[in-house]
């Protein structure tokens, strides 16, 4: 079993960065970035009120901010907030709250049920 330390670095609410940020570890962004945001290995988390205005690619990807760009998840993908742009994944945890204004262009589609309007994964 790995025992190594889990990485993550904090982009603290009131940041904002022009231009893109790219880490091989877990990031949690609480800012604003005027640029793509990629995470090679972990997690991906854009919390409430971040915005993104670029893409945002992970291998775990958490979004209850906004995304104005697409959002790729290599490993899962779980939206409480906002995505404009696309969204790839391949498998998808959850979308309780989602507001997509974007094409799903998963393998996995979203189907809704007409007497509920609830979604089906």
């Amino acid at each position: 079993m790995d025992k190594s330390p889990i990485a993550i670095s904090l982009l603290n609410y009131g940041i904002c960065t022009h231009g893109d940020v790219v880490a091989d570890h877990g990031i949690s962004c609480g800012g604003l970035i005027e640029g793509n945001m990629t995470v090679t290995q972990g997690l991906l988390h854009v919390a409430a009120g971040a915005i993104i205005r670029g893409r945002a690619e992970g291998e775990h990807v958490l979004i209850e901010g906004t995304v104005e760009g697409g959002v790729a998840a290599r490993a899962s993908l779980e939206i409480n907030g906002r995505v404009k742009g696309d969204i790839i994944y391949v498998t998808r945890a959850a979308f309780p709250t989602a507001v997509p204004l974007a094409t799903d262009t998963s393998t996995d589609p979203i189907t809704t049920r007409p007497e509920t309007g609830d979604q089906d994964a």
